[in-house]
């Protein structure tokens, strides 16, 4: 292209191997490009998968939450005609607002927090007596059954100021005051008594501090809607001049600035909390037997992994009854160690009342995929496969290979005594029997917990009497 443009013009020949040799590298970059594009899909991995899918439902994050800063005062006298000298009038600051973590039964993930989360500063104190405004709360609202832990901060270089430069964070001052005024002798230096003061008060705030950091650190489990917490409180606005008001120091020219807020790192795990948890490994139909049973319309798809993220539905009866079904993603061989996300997973049994394996009675040996299921569960929680429980053989309507394996796996739990239910959910066989037994179970659960409470609420009562 150059050598052409240098002979004084554009030579057609050099033009159409020109425009040849760029098709050509065209059509060679293109056949690269697609070639590195089939081996790229074949090295993905299911856990590429679930990263990629997965970031639309998050049940763990770590967050750092600041209180509001508090507000500075305000250094202000009292003017009008002919009071040329008035009293001091400046206004405190405003505090700052505080961070409060809520529970909201329509919030479904964590995915709308952000990673750093900071209320509301107070506003500053004005001229004639006027406080300032205390800041606005944040409000966090997390789905219900979030736990809220307070970790360790990282370690941060503490920075190192002079003097002066702690005073100037300290304090406002009038114009044209000099803080660094030479004192004259025999007289008091009403600035430097202020100053101790302040030294005294925060003396006694790192020392409640410190009390408060012995209850050890924050932690809060959200079951109930609107359970909140209040993880981070505001600072605590600045003093206007009248707070430094003496009989012999008559208009102080100072004021201090507000104090910053509290700052926790913390973190929020979601455990999704519902009657029944379905567990089983990937492809044993979890999902069509949720579709089934409730009004939740899950994806469903026969591949491994169709589910990606816990799916609650809810089971309504005739007499307006509502059982909670959570679809737990499917659990693979080694999901204990974290394999495959699985503590991801893992995290949202914890609180079903009642477990339901769900086996594929089609498989070469369903029993074994129970037994890999109950040896996962009691590696990752040790008592998990204590709860009550039961088994539901799905894909029943396999005759040739079901009807042999059924029997197997009744011989199997014999000596456990869990019921095995039988069941076809593409075709919705044998589910009005499945949604009946549920019933009655989480009936006998609920009414346990119930009368547990109540021994507990007793108890506390008989206490509080005896103190009295």
């Amino acid at each position: 292209m150059l050598l052409a443009t240098r002979h004084g013009g554009f030579n057609p020949f050099l033009r159409r191997s020109a425009i040849s040799c760029l098709q050509y590298c065209r059509i060679h970059s293109t056949g690269v490009f697609w070639q590195d594009q089939e081996d790229i899909k074949k090295r993905r991995s299911v856990d590429y998968k679930l990263r990629g899918k997965g970031r639309q439902f998050v049940d763990f994050m770590r967050v750092v939450a600041k209180g509001g800063n508090g507000g500075d005062g305000c250094v202000s006298f009292h003017r009008e005609k002919f009071l040329a000298k008035g009293p001091p009038n400046g206004g405190n600051g405003g505090r700052g607002g505080d961070v409060i973590i809520r529970a909201n039964k329509d919030e479904t993930t964590l995915r709308r927090l952000g990673k750093a989360c900071t209320a509301k500063r107070g506003e500053n104190g004005l001229g004639g007596g006027r406080h300032g405004t205390m800041g606005q709360h944040l409000v966090i609202d997390v789905p219900v059954g979030t736990i809220v832990r307070q970790v360790a901060s990282p370690l941060e270089e503490e920075e190192e100021l002079d003097e002066r430069e702690k005073r100037d964070r300290r304090w406002v001052y009038y114009p044209r005051m000099d803080p660094d005024e030479q004192v004259i002798p025999g007289r008091k230096n009403f600035f430097l008594e202020a100053d101790r003061m302040m030294d005294e008060e925060e003396r006694y705030l790192q020392w409640r501090e410190r009390k408060e950091r012995q209850q050890g650190p924050i932690y809060a489990d959200l079951a109930e809607h609107d359970q909140q917490v209040v993880v981070c409180h505001g600072g605590a606005g600045g003093y206007g001049n009248p707070h430094f008001l003496t009989t012999d120091n008559r208009s102080p020219k100072w004021a201090t600035r507000g104090r910053p807020g509290e700052v926790r790192y913390l973190e929020l795990e979601l455990k999704t909390i519902a009657d029944i948890g379905l567990v089983g490994l990937p492809n044993a139909g979890k999902s069509t037997l949720l579709g089934s049973i409730s009004n939740a319309h899950p994806k469903q798809g026969s591949y491994a992994f169709t589910t990606l993220h816990p799916f609650v539905g809810t089971v309504d009866y005739a007499d307006q009854y509502q059982l909670t079904v959570a679809d737990i993603p499917g659990l693979i061989q080694g999901a204990h160690r974290n394999v495959g996300l699985g503590h991801a997973f893992l995290r949202h049994v914890e609180r079903a009342k009642l477990l339901v394996y769900v086996v594929d009675l089609s498989g070469k040996a369903p029993w074994d995929d129970l037994r890999i299921l109950q040896h996962e569960l009691e590696a990752y929680r040790p008592g998990l496969t204590e709860r009550q429980s039961l088994i539901v053989a799905n894909k029943a309507d396999q005759v040739t290979l079901a009807k042999d394996n059924l029997i197997k796996l009744q011989q199997s739990v014999e000596k456990d005594k869990i019921p095995v239910i039988p069941v076809s959910a593409k075709y919705e066989k044998n589910i009005i029997k499945l949604t009946s037994i549920l019933r009655k179970n989480v009936e006998i659960i609920r009414k346990q917990e119930a009368e547990q409470r109540q021994r507990e609420l007793d108890l506390q009562q008989e206490n509080d009497t005896d103190s009295q």
